[in-house]
């Protein structure tokens, strides 16, 4: 099929025979589902007819504000360029040597003697 626009001519491309199958299938998809609908519902009961039409009043605006946040959290995300974590450098000091003992020293007798000697000595009171 041959079209003039404004001047020049093209050639409109029909569709493929894969396209074509792929919509005819789709349509008669579409008519087959609309069909065991219309069934399935004149079979049904008033009450489950309601709790159906109600549950579907209370689930598709549902759906579409969890797709509304989903799509807004995309966007944000995609807004804000990714963070490149750096590792800080770390600094390492040797401790050094104490020039004074870490406890003070009272001249208490027993410290000095107890560590160079390593053994305990125990008494006990009340028994003679």
């Amino acid at each position: 099929m041959r079209i003039r626009d404004n001047g020049y001519d093209y050639y409109d491309e029909r569709p493929r025979l894969g396209q074509r199958l792929g919509r005819f299938v789709a349509l008669v998809g579409v008519v087959f589902a609309v069909v065991a609908a219309v069934v399935v519902v004149q079979r049904l009961s008033d009450d489950t007819l309601a709790l159906i039409i109600g549950l579907l009043l209370a689930g598709v605006p549902l759906l579409a504000i969890i797709g509304l946040l989903i799509f807004v959290l995309a966007k944000r995300g995609q807004r804000q360029p990714p963070q490149q974590m750096t590792i800080p450098p770390i600094i390492m000091q040797l401790p050094q040597q104490p020039q004074q003992p870490a406890l003070p020293d009272y001249g208490l007798p027993w410290e000095g003697t107890m560590q160079r000697a390593g053994m305990r000595q125990w008494e006990v009171i009340g028994e003679e």
